[in-house]
């Protein structure tokens, strides 16, 4: 589960700020796209959950480090939450919400594309064979 928590946060996040006509409006022609306008009546509670979201995908990029032990990817992560919660509640950005949104799924999909397509198993070293 530890493996999945950013990729789940990063795209519930995106799928709940989709889903906020008035709170994210270039993200709300995307969900209207995906019929996500009916749940324009529970838009306080999706702006709450994009916001929960974006912290677990953070949290979840976090746990994933551990594994990969990649810097920069956790350094975007984070920067990218950042820039989320900057536009937000200081600098009242809409640009720079998109660009941490657009910088956590970018991390979610590099993170995914090298832990699955990474390294053929062919050419992963195979322990060598006790002597009997």
């Amino acid at each position: 589960m530890k493996t999945h928590l950013a990729k789940i946060g990063s795209l519930g996040a995106v799928i709940a700020a989709a889903a906020c006509p008035i709170c994210f409006p270039k993200l709300a022609l995307l969900g209207a796209l995906f019929g996500l306008g009916a749940l324009g009546a529970y838009e306080s509670q999706l702006f709450i959950a994009a916001q929960v979201l974006i912290a677990v995908a953070v949290l979840g990029h976090v746990l994933a480090y551990f594994q990969h032990r990649k810097g920069w990817l956790l350094g975007l992560a984070i920067l990218s939450g950042v820039a989320v919660f900057g536009g937000l509640y200081f600098l009242r950005s809409e640009a720079l919400i998109y660009a941490g949104f657009a910088g956590l799924v970018a991390t979610s999909a590099t993170d995914y594309w090298a832990r699955f397509h990474g390294t053929p198993a062919s050419s992963r070293q195979t322990p060598p064979a006790k002597g009997g």
